[in-house]
């Protein structure tokens, strides 16, 4: 088996995801896979709340975040978390070139609550092997920053 693939496909959303990952690709790729979802779960709430207080530090964990989550997830064929990463990825890459203040921090920080509630229920969904989640769709509405 050569890098870690059985056989590479794409997640069709129509399987649990844990049977999906298992089925493809060694158990010591996906368990790495979800060692980095137990770190995201343990901190983006916490780190989203700091961007009053470190704005430049905390937009760009948040950013770094999201750009391992959008390689990891490419990596395995999880197109629906790695095509969502790259979009909030996208927003927060316009968020650090600037220092949010006020009224449009606060549509952020509230947009990225959002965010991260989406990522808690991808948790959940990963740790219950259930079929991914559709995206919510009240995140689509991003904040101008």
């Amino acid at each position: 088996m050569e890098n870690g693939f059985k056989g590479f496909k794409t997640y069709n959303l129509k399987e649990p995801i844990m049977d999906y990952l298992y089925s493809n690709f060694d158990n010591e790729i996906v368990e790495e896979y979800l060692m980095m979802w137990d770190g995201i779960e343990d901190m983006i709430d916490i780190v989203i709340e700091s961007l009053e207080s470190d704005y430049e530090g905390s937009i760009n964990e948040l950013f770094r975040t999201f750009h391992t989550l959008k390689s990891g997830s490419a990596f395995l064929g999880i197109d629906r978390i790695s095509k969502f990463s790259h979009f909030v990825e996208e927003i927060l890459d316009k968020a650090r070139k600037k220092r949010l203040q006020n009224e449009k921090l606060q549509n952020l920080m509230d947009w990225l609550f959002l965010v991260s509630d989406q990522m808690h229920t991808w948790y959940e969904d990963l740790n219950k092997n259930r079929i991914l989640s559709p995206i919510n769709p009240k995140i689509l509405k991003v904040p101008k920053v």
